[in-house]
């Protein structure tokens, strides 16, 4: 996803400040695309240079002025010439713990750790992020004009996210479960002495 683009629909909902885009950006779309505050100040700049934006300066008591964005119609157009292209093949984000299992015949007792870790760590995120996600949905609808109509549109991104989670969640476990029966049957052979991999003795006499 373009970060014009990101910027461009939140501003559709709402006038805002780079402040103010920044952290909704980090609220919201910042789960499917990462940007810091300097980035979002430049690409609103850009922006500002292209057309797409405009600002004007509030002037305010006891406070430093603070300045505020809005999209123009060339803007808008903008947008909805993106949201009319075809959309990229959704991949899924780099991993290393995908490279670890990868490899991972190298040390398999040291990639059921990992595998256990991660979900763990999902396991232990899940319950909180839906329940951020509701909290913030909810103040979506408040805060911006439509945002009842529209809400139905985050809480389907949203969905998707809780959807990745719980497959990754499910994916670890069949992972982990395979690979402790995989390192139970390898133990169990030692432990009886079946040979675990084809002999080679007298191969080279």
């Amino acid at each position: 996803m373009s970060l014009t683009f990101g910027l461009l629909g939140l501003l559709r909902y709402s006038d805002s400040t780079g402040y103010d885009l920044a952290k909704l950006f980090k609220e919201t779309i910042n789960s499917i695309w990462h940007a810091q505050h300097s980035q979002i100040h430049r690409e609103l700049n850009r922006m500002q240079e292209q057309g797409w934006v405009s600002s004007q300066v509030v002037v305010q008591e006891g406070k430093p002025n603070k300045r505020v964005f809005s999209i123009t119609d060339d803007g808008m157009k903008a947008l909805e010439k993106w949201l009319h292209e075809p959309a990229d093949l959704y991949q899924n984000r780099r991993s290393p713990l995908l490279i670890n299992i990868l490899l991972g015949a190298v040390s398999p007792e040291e990639t059921l750790r990992k595998l256990k870790k991660e979900r763990d760590d999902y396991v232990a995120a899940l319950e909180p992020h839906i329940q951020k996600n509701k909290e913030l949905i909810e103040g979506f609808k408040s805060s911006f004009k439509n945002g009842e109509e529209e809400s139905l549109y985050w809480q389907m991104a949203v969905d998707f996210g809780i959807a990745e989670a719980k497959m990754v969640i499910q994916w670890t476990q069949e992972c982990i479960d395979r690979l402790e029966k995989e390192l139970s049957d390898t133990n169990s052979n030692l432990i009886h002495g079946v040979p675990t991999e084809p002999q080679t003795q007298g191969v080279w006499e």
